[in-house]
């Protein structure tokens, strides 16, 4: 009985979970999506999301980040430089182009935020919880999950496109 009854809970905790990713998939679409607007309000956005995980995965603390690029191409990527050691790193001497124009060099080129018109947006919202069922006796430290979901859009283009910094600086 015992050992059924381990099995059974198991099957629900990890059930909820999958259910719970699920969702959070569904919601951060929709709220992605509304946020490519030109009136799209990313604060309302992610209230949908926290509302709709909320019922799924009671006491869950929602999380979420923006980073916008001007283009596909630039997601995960540095700052231009001329790396003149080959270390992969903007090394003091060596050159680079501000392209997000904060003053010094950057080793992703994102900017926190929704952006502007036809930017591309990154969009990940992490989920922490604890199970309602959880697994009793596992020796690993199960009392708090966390699931997380990330989508990329492009926004609308209801204006033009701000174009990348040109600046240089030394590193």
């Amino acid at each position: 009985m015992p050992i059924f009854m381990l099995v059974i809970i198991g099957c629900l905790d990890v059930g909820q979970m999958v259910y719970g990713i699920g969702v959070l998939d569904g919601a951060v679409e929709k709220a992605a999506r509304d946020s490519t607007l030109e009136t799209g309000d990313t604060s309302i956005a992610d209230g949908k999301v926290r509302d709709v995980i909320g019922e799924v995965l009671p006491g869950a603390i929602v999380s979420s980040t923006r980073e916008s690029y001007y283009a596909f191409s630039d997601v995960g990527r540095p700052e231009r430089w001329n790396d003149a050691n080959n270390d992969g790193n903007c090394s003091t001497g060596e050159t680079y182009v501000d392209e997000n124009g904060n003053g010094s060099w950057d080793s992703e080129i994102g900017e926190s935020g929704n952006g502007g018109a036809n930017d591309v947006v990154v969009y990940k919202v992490t989920v922490r919880y604890d199970p309602v069922f959880a697994i009793p006796l596992v020796p690993l430290n199960w009392n708090t999950r966390e699931i997380s979901s990330t989508t990329v859009h492009r926004n609308q283009p209801f204006a033009l496109q701000e174009g990348r910094g040109s600046a240089s600086g030394t590193c």
